[in-house]
């Protein structure tokens, strides 16, 4: 199965014969995706669109063990933040190895798209400090696969060394890509502003921030972020990038502000995944450009149910989507919020 995963990753479109072979194998592996088939009377063989098959909600792996791999070598959690618990999802060696590939394909497309070589610095900690924080998983994939030799993670024990990261920015002579939790970008900001303290980053530099706009002290806008981002460290917007990523799932997804800077900002699905946005109270799909709750698929996603429902709300548009929001404002996405507390050393 691994193999035709990655093979369908190879293709320009999403490929329903990997569709209907992963849910066929799912159904087999998976409880409950064997018994969401079963009631609904779905042949996995007969399938002739992705929204046949039927979505596992976020909300459930707060509750059942959803794994269907030969055996789990990595657990990654939500954080936890709505008081029911964290979720879990459970990764074989051959999800890690798909997900590895997801990473790769999908920064080599959305953020490097211009082939530039940069010191890659993560604002969040090393996955030997947070082993169930997916986020430094795949941000490690990046420093390994794309950055030079001198990056590496900025956050120990301690939390996050501003002055050291200032140090290493304001001495910089080779583009820098500064990657981290969207909310764990505002720890460096206010320091930088509150000293008073500018950089101008050289040409070709960018940021990718992950996640929300919560953390445990405020919250922050988007466009205040992005603002913010250009006046004190001297990055356009053309080379900020924000990536939607999911514990429950293996890929992620990037705004198109680096891959087509020319068009409006959105969502980019990468060919093995698909987004559809869904009318909360019947489920069924809206026309595009309308609002409505968004579902993902993703064939990356071998261990785990690969088409999840989510209570986010976002439209499909031409060329992606957008994520508006959340459906339920109760659990704050969690791992801006984790990387929060870690870089302020609360972990």
């Amino acid at each position: 199965m691994k193999q035709i995963l990655l093979d369908a990753m190879d293709s320009d479109t999403l490929s329903m014969d990997a569709v209907r072979a992963l849910f066929a194998w799912q159904v087999q592996r998976i409880d409950a995706v064997g018994g969401l088939a079963r009631a609904s009377g779905i042949d996995p063989a007969a399938i002739d669109h992705w929204l046949e098959v039927p979505p596992v909600f976020t909300a459930a792996f707060k509750r059942y063990a959803l794994f269907g791999g030969d055996e789990p070598v990595a657990e990654f959690r939500t954080s936890g933040t709505s008081g029911q618990g964290f979720g879990r999802s459970l990764f074989s060696a051959d999800g890690l190895d798909l997900m590895a590939a997801a990473v790769r394909r999908n920064a080599d497309r959305m953020l490097f798209p211009d082939r530039v070589a940069t010191r890659v610095m993560v604002l969040a900690p090393p996955p030997d400090a947070a082993p169930h924080l997916i986020m430094a998983w795949g941000m490690a994939r990046l420093v390994a696969e794309f950055g030079t030799p001198d990056s590496g993670f900025c956050v120990g024990p301690d939390g996050l060394d501003v002055a050291a990261v200032l140090h290493t920015l304001e001495r910089s002579v080779e583009p820098v890509t500064l990657i981290g939790a969207s909310f764990g970008f505002v720890h460096l900001l206010d320091a930088m502003d509150d000293a008073g303290r500018r950089v101008a980053l050289p040409k070709g530099s960018r940021i990718m921030d992950a996640g929300g706009f919560k953390g445990r002290s405020r919250a922050v806008d988007r466009g205040e972020l992005m603002a913010s981002f250009t006046r004190l460290l001297g990055v356009p917007a053309s080379h900020q990038v924000n990536v939607l990523g999911m514990t429950e799932l293996a890929s992620q997804f990037y705004d198109n502000a680096l891959s087509n800077p020319t068009g409006p900002r959105v969502k980019v699905n990468p060919p093995w995944t698909a987004t559809a946005a869904l009318d909360p109270h019947t489920l069924e799909p809206v026309p595009d450009g309308e609002v409505g709750v968004l579902r993902h698929l993703d064939l990356a996603n071998i261990d785990r149910p690969f088409v999840v429902q989510t209570d986010d709300l976002g439209r499909c548009v031409d060329g992606g989507f957008e994520v508006l929001g959340r459906a339920v404002n109760a659990n704050d996405r969690g791992c801006s919020i984790t990387v929060d507390a870690l870089i302020r050393g609360e972990g």
